[in-house]
């Protein structure tokens, strides 16, 4: 490799595993072990072109940054957090799509897609199929990208999944230009809700092993609340924690790092709330009793919400709705 990489530099990844236990001292201190050996070995040969990354899922890297890792000052340099933009994800959607379309001998009218060309993925592809305006539950009339968007936590594969969803329960994908109407589109959007926010739940069990029993303390709450909530219902929770873990303050912190609750940002004349949420963020978000809270959209059906008929919660950090403006 040496010899090669002055000319060609070389990056060795390490990807991350599909579950971690932060209850596993040996597992977390080994994984801690591994950035620690990637900073070093950077240290040493990236001046040569060859460069070690090491990928760490986002449920465990806290822990590690927080509980494991000897210094970070040393060992944690300028991370990397992976958050997908709007016209990223909006054009891997609509290229799954258009190639799906093209493998089973469909005619389409997309013609040749730009796809470095945000309008010409827009027009070509998304509206011609998902249509451009949708009116939710709320009757606020939205466009449909951010509605189906705001249902998932900005994850690819869950945005993949909701669009596999609205194509699979269509009757006319059979068709060469299938097209997918409004009601079909909200209908699924609420049936795929509780099967995306139990695959976030599944992902944390080895960081909280009793995690789907202590959200659903939430559960009854509105869409829209004070944080001081959060310290009243965490008392039906304290039963699933491990002895002694229990604080209404490591409840707050739980239900942030997940993504369930969220801070409210501002609210639009529109009726459109724009909240913070830490899987957005490159830190903790830190819920305050004086706040006002929102609970992500994708765990309405899962914690039985009750829902503010007058707003659409825009779970989106601020230049990603910025994005979003400037798309639509």
């Amino acid at each position: 490799m040496l010899e090669t990489s002055p000319y060609k530099p070389i990056i060795v990844a390490i990807d991350s595993l599909e579950h971690y236990s932060s209850q596993n001292e040996g597992m977390m201190r080994a994984v801690a072990a591994l950035v620690e050996a990637a900073t070093k070995f950077n240290h040493d040969f990236t001046q040569h072109g060859l460069h070690l990354k090491v990928f760490l899922s986002a449920e465990t890297f806290p822990h590690l940054q927080e509980n494991y890792i000897s210094n970070t000052l040393k060992y944690v340099q300028s991370p990397l957090y992976l958050h997908w933009r709007p016209k990223d994800l909006i054009r891997l959607v609509c290229w799954r799509f258009d190639n799906f379309l093209k493998r089973s001998k469909r005619a389409t009218i997309h013609g040749d897609v730009e796809w470095e060309n945000f309008p010409s993925v827009r027009d070509k592809v998304w509206i011609p199929h998902f249509g451009e305006w949708i009116t939710n539950g709320s009757n606020i009339r939205e466009y449909t990208f951010p509605y189906v968007l705001r249902h998932t936590q900005l994850r690819p594969r869950q945005l993949i999944a909701v669009c596999n969803e609205i194509a699979n329960h269509s009757d006319p994908l059979g068709t060469s230009n299938p097209t997918f109407p409004p009601e079909l589109i909200l209908s699924t959007v609420r049936d795929t809700e509780a099967n995306l926010a139990t695959e976030v739940l599944n992902a944390y069990k080895g960081t909280y092993p009793h995690i789907a029993d202590i959200v659903m303390a939430l559960t009854g709450l509105p869409s829209i609340f004070k944080g001081s909530d959060l310290d009243r219902v965490a008392k039906r929770s304290s039963r699933h924690f491990p002895r002694g873990d229990y604080f209404p303050s490591e409840f707050r912190r739980l239900v942030a790092e997940l993504g369930i609750v969220g801070r409210v940002r501002k609210i639009t004349s529109r009726g459109f709330v724009m909240a913070d949420f830490e899987y957005a963020m490159d830190n903790r978000l830190s819920l305050q009793e004086s706040d006002q809270c929102v609970i992500h959209p994708m765990f309405y059906r899962k914690l039985n919400v009750q829902i503010e008929r007058k707003y659409a919660v825009y779970p989106f950090p601020e230049q990603f709705v910025a994005d979003l403006q400037e798309m639509f």
